[in-house]
């Protein structure tokens, strides 16, 4: 996936907008993260629940998914390395990222 692609697919989401966020991008709904893109687009995080399924993706697919440390300690981010990433896979993840911050009359128009 690239980053335009990421881009496009999270700003497609209702409410969605895009803001600098330290040395990233932030996809928010308001003032709530639910994804952050580095400047150069190679990487992107969601935040995953259960933890389960976070560390899942880790052990199965090493060379696209990735702990952030702390971030996934603390927060659940799950970090994506975008080339080595599809569409149909990360997708899913942004669309349940967005639904875990955005206000009920945003999800009501997904």
């Amino acid at each position: 996936m690239t980053a335009a692609a990421f881009r496009t697919l999270a700003l497609a989401l209702p409410e969605a907008s895009e803001t600098p966020h330290f040395a990233r991008v932030s996809f928010r709904v308001g003032k709530k993260i639910f994804a952050t893109m580095t400047a150069a687009g190679d990487e992107a995080m969601v935040r995953v629940e259960p933890r389960q399924k976070l560390y899942g993706l880790i052990a199965a697919r090493p060379d696209v998914y990735f702990s952030y440390g702390g971030w996934t300690e603390r927060n659940g981010s799950l970090g994506i390395r975008l080339s080595r990433a599809r569409a149909d896979d990360l997708e899913p993840l942004v669309v349940a990222s967005w639904r875990r911050v955005a206000p009920k009359r945003a999800r009501s128009k997904l």
